[in-house]
């Protein structure tokens, strides 16, 4: 069986992880908000359904990773209270 301490550096080390995945997180986040940017100015004037779709989708595909940032960070803040408990 694992000491307390053993598991606050196990959730030390899970929370540097998230953070780490946290960055690249924003990269990815940075990335999508080009990529919407740049289909909405191709598509600008267009009323094509397929194109109106596709920015939809990104857009979609934005907010849930902005989601997933919350969550992720909700998660370090959890692992974080506990640590200073324990």
């Amino acid at each position: 069986m694992s000491s307390v301490e053993e598991l606050k550096l196990r959730v030390a080390a899970t929370v540097a992880q998230t953070n780490q995945a946290m960055l690249q997180l924003r990269g990815v986040g940075q990335q999508l908000d080009e990529a919407i940017g740049m289909l909405r100015l191709t598509a600008a004037g267009s009323v094509h359904p397929t194109l109106i779709d596709a920015v939809n989708k990104l857009q979609q595909a934005r907010e849930r990773l902005d989601e997933a940032q919350l969550l992720a960070n909700g998660a370090i803040t959890d692992a974080d209270s506990w640590r200073s408990v324990a």
